[in-house]
């Protein structure tokens, strides 16, 4: 009797550890198909659901002193944020430039911070100091020229258009994505 309860106890562990090791291998497999089988797909489609929009609730209006002067006033103003995904190069730089022209078109304000000029090429930054920082960032040649640096972003960010100062406007948006990591 005690050897037959032994044998069943045995029997019942023996279940246990193969249910165990099945379903481990069951999720190991399972893991393997969600990381490495269909791992890119669902990254692409992870990435392309990273848009938000967000709706701010309105200001409370002027404000005024008891002479009734304007101390506070509100002004509705728009932010466009523009994040490189899956797209490549040539669809994001058009994409970029077409922007531009649409707030150049409305007057509308948009960052340039990048310190190159091209009419004539020059640097913003006028000590040496600073461009030679400015160089090493961006790895140029601390002897480049504004030209020579200019060049060397345009073919950075795989930059095709000919016109150069559609060129920069597509310039300074994609320095701007690159300087704040974007």
């Amino acid at each position: 009797m005690k050897v037959k309860k032994q044998r069943n106890e045995k029997v019942r562990y023996n279940i246990v550890i193969m249910l165990t090791y099945i379903i481990g291998l069951v999720l190991l497999i399972q893991l393997f198909n969600l990381q490495v089988v269909h791992g890119e797909e669902y990254r692409q489609t992870s990435n392309t659901r990273l848009t938000r929009e967000s709706t701010l609730k309105a200001a409370r209006g002027d404000m005024t002193d008891r002479m009734g002067n304007k101390l506070v006033t509100t002004r509705m103003g728009y932010t466009l944020e523009l994040n490189k995904t899956k797209i490549d190069n040539q669809t994001l730089n058009q994409t970029i430039l077409k922007l531009i022209e649409l707030l150049e078109k409305n007057q509308d304000k948009y960052v340039d911070n990048l310190p190159i000029t091209t009419e004539p090429y020059d640097f913003t930054y006028k000590e040496k100091e600073k461009q030679n920082k400015w160089k090493k960032e961006n790895n140029i040649d601390e002897n480049a020229t504004a030209e020579e640096a200019f060049k060397k972003l345009k073919e950075k960010y795989d930059i095709q258009e000919e016109d150069v100062k559609k060129a920069r406007k597509i310039m300074v948006v994609r320095y701007e994505i690159t300087r704040n990591r974007i």
